[in-house]
């Protein structure tokens, strides 16, 4: 991609990615300075192909140094993706990325604060923590009249949390070639809404890169869902669930875990909300 003389190279620490300007001869014309993109890894080639046609369509269209910002903007947003493995991404996980970011855009609102409350599932007990509430998010793609029943992996998915109030968001959704709705729209409106916020952006791209999703497998998570179902629950002392209180003496022997359905249909009580009108995180709910 031809650049000004004196254009400085966009920085990256990709692993076996090289971004220099140096200086070619294009058949037919004088030597030009252009900006180098190479892939160093040949495990990597099929990402590099997207990220190069990513940069033509990007900084094409531009003229001068425009050329090499709009590059340096692409290997940015790509960074996160460069060695992530998107076959560790198994459909089941991908519906559950998909209704947390449903949650993070339709439930609390894209914004910086919110993206930081959002665990992402890294270790921390629920998938939203912010000091006054934090939420488990369930997703299921029953059809029909099956109702949303919901795997609680472990003792300590419902259990309370440190501060605030737990509630559960449950999702039920189905496949519909008619619907609009699929995991890679969801990540570009959170990161087209975080635009004008880049530091939370890039803390956004880093999370669902570490869940194993990537642009360049796109295609196959483009399933298109329509929401059936969904529903803010609040989990107080009387929710149906099972959590290590209810093992004082701890599990039996041999038991190193424990998991079970719940039916949300039995729930009712605990319902706070079918929309995100009148609830908040910061514990404002009618």
């Amino acid at each position: 991609m031809h650049v000004p003389p004196g254009t400085a190279a966009p920085s990256t620490v990709t692993k076996g990615l090289r971004v220099r300007v140096g200086e070619h001869q294009v058949v037919g014309h004088p030597v030009g300075h252009f900006l180098d993109v190479a892939c160093l890894d040949a495990a990597a080639v099929t990402t590099f192909a997207a990220v190069a046609a990513e940069i033509a369509h990007a900084a094409g269209s531009l003229e001068g140094a425009d050329r090499a910002a709009a590059a340096g903007d692409v290997l940015d947003r790509w960074k996160w993706f460069w060695e992530v493995d998107s076959s560790r991404l198994t459909d089941s996980e991908a519906l559950g990325l998909f209704a947390e970011l449903w949650f993070l855009v339709r439930w609390v609102g894209v914004m910086p604060a919110h993206v930081d409350a959002w665990t992402a599932s890294e270790g921390s007990r629920h998938d939203f923590q912010w000091p006054h509430a934090s939420v488990e998010v369930k997703a299921t793609a029953r059809g029909g009249d099956a109702g949303s029943v919901h795997t609680i992996r472990s003792l300590d998915q419902l259990a309370d949390p440190e501060t605030g109030e737990l509630y559960l968001f449950s999702l039920r959704v189905v496949r519909d070639q008619l619907a609009n709705n699929t995991l890679p729209k969801l990540v570009e409106r959170v990161s087209t809404n975080l635009a004008d916020h880049p530091a939370a952006r890039e803390r956004f791209l880093q999370k669902v890169g570490r869940r194993g999703y990537s642009p360049i497998h796109r295609k196959t998570h483009e399933i298109p869902y329509r929401v059936v179902e969904e529903g803010l629950y609040r989990v107080s002392d009387d929710f149906p669930r099972l959590t290590r209180d209810n093992f004082p003496a701890g599990l039996p022997d041999a038991v190193v875990r424990v998991s079970y359905g719940l039916d949300m249909a039995a729930c009712g009580p605990w319902l706070i909300s079918s929309n995100p009108m009148g609830w908040s995180p910061d514990g404002v709910h009618s």
